[in-house]
């Protein structure tokens, strides 16, 4: 399907046509040029430049406010705690910083109609004098044409070179492809299951998640009008409009917008615990029951215990500019995994900045919330690239000594399409494709007091055998909290390190980068002061004879808190009671001491990995959470998925 609909367009009953000199409104008889019109902008591209002509009338009306708070939390079932993870409002990001468009489109969302009224007057007149129907039928009908003229914005595309015609026609194709998909969702909160107890209750899920219904449609946004298909991904909260130079995100009557460019877009396929109608085109990949036990198995107490569907989801991850974040699940992975490449090639375009008719020295700096450090960002004239590339692989960092934070959690790293020397010196320049060959590395969290741009800032640099090389930052809606984490941190002598990974690469594609990392809160691992690697946190594992080990936890844990996280050594022992006396069991210490074993069945689950890691490294360390409740002191590991 080619992505040009029409050369002109009809708002209500004027007609506009686009030619290079500009746009042109009709009524009537063609060419019959009207003092006013909708509000347009023309828009060319071609040759890497994208130029900006627009017409535009004095906004009405006082600017608007956020008057909506965000909640921290979703309380959901089980007690697990979900957070939004849709990114900043669309009041948010514009707040930073518009475009003309978004402006353009704002004001007409906010306009407000009149037609309704009068109307309505006219029904109410009409009783008193019928001779007032015909008049107020008349008046009725001018204003609604009127009030369509103001509440639309016309916007044309003249995308005349041949590469970026290319490129858009091939995210046309691509979402025509995820239009096929059966089932779409959008995931709008997330939430870690971080105790036994939800563990079981919730089908073993490692995460819970909410997520709304997904429309995908080519109509674009209610308030523009426009001669080309413009993709388009909605829910009943938020709508992702693809145009050929900008994603435009729409929350109710507000809108904003961030550049291709400074967006990043990532696919994986996602394991997903389905207890609703199963999609014809999702691949199940196994099977769960809705209450389990501690080795995974149905819990034979409830009686309505259903076997699940674990089921194979595509998921499509696009963040940006001004903390922006979507995160889509598709019911085939092929569809998350077209439009990610699409939309990664519409990042590569090579674009000079807008032209909007001002003078150079009046426009505004571009939009880039996260830029480099000045020796990064403004590097001498005659520096060559690898004059840059070498002085980003060797920024310092503070000399303080590395502790290892908690990385149970996944955080986006936003910026790094400024450090692509670096990540591309890092993964060798090789194409780093799903989630079981994303490079991994070691990411040290500098927080920025002194940031020109943001104070807050939360600079992520990678280390490297030379010492470090910055690639990016945290996004700034999340900056904040972790930079008073790690404030802390760093008074008391240490900086903060955690796993990354390396995605992406390969022929015209942007590295990118991941970290995992616990929430702000709950960073510390109270006796890991070190940077020794643990073991994945990717689900819980219940540990057994707690009781016998009450005075070891309760030097680690407080009742007054609600969980302590803490690393636990695994050694290889053997199970100490029961049916299975005296078979291979692991042992869990704290520090050296025993808090307790793992059950016969886990232990020869984790057997080969806890045997491989001593032999490799003389140890084998993980993260572990210590609870209190009427059972006393409770221990939970996290340990990598073995399925």
């Amino acid at each position: 399907m080619s992505f040009y609909l029409r050369t002109s367009v009809k708002v209500g009953p004027v007609r506009v046509s686009m030619s290079r000199a500009g746009l042109g409104a009709s009524v009537g008889v063609p060419g019959f040029r009207l003092g006013s019109g909708p509000r347009g902008t023309y828009v060319s591209l071609g040759g890497g430049v994208v130029s900006y002509r627009t017409t535009v009338r004095s906004p009405q009306g006082k600017t608007r406010t956020d008057s909506r708070t965000r909640p921290s939390d979703i309380p959901a079932p089980s007690e697990v705690v979900l957070s939004d993870v849709s990114g900043a409002t669309t009041l948010e990001m514009t707040a930073a910083a518009s475009s003309d468009l978004v402006t353009q489109l704002n004001d007409s969302a906010g306009s407000p109609r009149f037609w309704p009224w009068c109307l309505a007057l006219t029904l109410v007149l009409a009783f008193v004098s019928p001779l007032t129907l015909l008049a107020g039928v008349s008046l009725t009908v001018w204003l609604f044409w009127k009030d369509e003229l103001r509440r639309k914005v016309v916007a044309f595309y003249d995308v005349h070179g041949a590469e970026e015609a290319q490129r858009f026609q091939r995210l046309v194709d691509a979402f025509e492809q995820a239009g096929k998909a059966q089932r779409a969702w959008q995931v709008v909160a997330s939430g870690s299951v971080s105790t036994t107890h939800q563990h079981k209750t919730n089908a073993g899920a490692s995460a819970l998640v909410e997520r709304l219904p997904l429309t995908r449609g080519i109509s674009g946004p209610p308030n523009l009008s426009s001669n080309i298909s413009i993709p388009s991904l909605s829910t009943t909260r938020r709508s992702v409009y693809f145009l050929p130079d900008r994603i435009l995100i729409r929350d109710g009557k507000h809108y904003a917008d961030v550049a291709y460019r400074d967006s990043h877009t990532e696919a994986a396929p996602q394991r997903f615990i389905e207890d609703g109608a199963v999609p014809s085109d999702s691949e199940i990949v196994g099977h769960t029951w809705q209450y389990v036990n501690v080795k995974g198995g149905p819990d034979r107490r409830f009686k309505n215990n259903r076997q699940l569907p674990i089921l194979r989801y595509g998921r499509l991850t696009i963040a940006g500019e001004g903390s922006f974040q979507a995160i889509f699940d598709f019911s085939t992975t092929a569809a998350g995994s077209a439009l990610a490449s699409a939309l990664t090639d519409m990042a590569t375009t090579k674009q000079t900045r807008p032209w909007t008719g001002v003078a150079a020295h009046h426009q505004a700096a571009p939009r880039d919330t996260f830029r480099p450090p000045a020796s990064i960002s403004r590097p001498p004239t005659a520096a060559t690239d690898n004059d840059r590339n070498r002085q980003s692989m060797t920024s310092t960092t503070a000399p303080l000594a590395r502790r290892r934070l908690s990385a149970e959690g996944r955080v986006q790293v936003v910026g790094e399409s400024h450090y692509q020397p670096a990540l591309r010196r890092l993964a060798h320049g090789i194409e780093i494709g799903t989630d079981s060959h994303h490079l991994p590395v070691v990411a040290i969290l500098v927080p920025e007091t002194e940031n020109a741009y943001d104070h807050n800032a939360v600079r992520v640099d990678v280390a490297t055998p030379a010492g470090a090389a910055t690639v990016g930052y945290l996004n700034r809606h999340q900056a904040p909290d972790y930079q008073s984490a790690l404030l802390s941190l760093r008074n008391a002598g240490y900086v903060g390190t955690c796993p990354g990974r390396i995605t992406g690469g390969g022929l015209n594609r942007f590295y990118g980068l991941y970290l995992h990392l616990a929430g702000a809160d709950a960073l510390l691992l109270e006796n890991h002061l070190g940077d020794t690697d643990l073991l994945d946190p990717a689900r819980p594992v219940t540990v057994t004879k707690e009781e016998n080990h009450q005075a070891v936890l309760s030097r680690y844990h407080s009742p007054s808190r609600a969980f302590t996280r803490v690393a636990a050594q695994l050694v290889s022992s053997t199970v100490s009671g029961g049916k299975h006396k005296g078979t291979y069991g692991i042992e869990v210490r704290l520090d050296g001491d025993r808090v307790g074993e793992l059950t016969a069945a886990m232990s020869a689950r984790y057997q080969q990995l806890v045997v491989a890691a001593v032999k490799q490294s003389g140890h084998t360390d993980c993260e572990a959470l210590i609870t209190h409740g009427t059972r006393g002191f409770q221990i939970d590991l996290r340990l990598p998925a073995t399925d």
